[in-house]
């Protein structure tokens, strides 16, 4: 049995997510610290720090979204949270889980998946994301599947 603190750390997940695709720098501000961090393996190699940059990659998301409709054909992009693990440690939530991704547009249904660890706080303004490391989904030695 999942317990109320454990689903109010997944409903925020979800919400934190969704701000992503549908374009909501509000709540995407709302949720994140200004002082994140991320390891994004399919972005950079490197760390990257900061509000900032997904705020500027979600502006352009959302432009891009735009155009698209505007030349008739939308995209759509919705998630799921497979097999999530919460783990409440006081004022911080460590969210483990695989993410599924699936994206509709004109050439149909496309999916990817990757698995994502999260690390929200609690904090004035609630919980926050403070961290986020995603990992492939192949095995290692760190080479794609052919």
């Amino acid at each position: 049995m999942v317990r109320v603190e454990e689903e109010d750390i997944l409903d925020l997940l979800d919400r934190h997510l969704r701000s992503i695709w549908d374009g909501d720098l509000e709540t995407y501000r709302a949720t994140t610290a200004p002082e994140v961090t991320f390891f994004e393996w399919y972005i950079s190699t490197q760390r990257i720090d900061g509000l900032d940059f997904h705020l500027r990659e979600i502006a352009a998301t959302g432009r891009a979204a735009e155009a698209q409709q505007r030349a008739g054909k939308p995209r759509s992009v919705e998630h799921e949270v497979l097999a999530p693990k919460v783990q409440l440690y006081g004022d911080i939530a460590i969210v483990t889980f695989t993410l599924l991704m699936r994206y509709t547009g004109e050439g149909g249904v496309q999916h990817t998946e990757h698995n994502e660890t999260r690390v929200f706080a609690r904090r004035g303004a609630g919980w926050q994301l403070v961290h986020c490391h995603k990992s492939p989904m192949w095995p290692a030695p760190h080479s794609p599947v052919s």
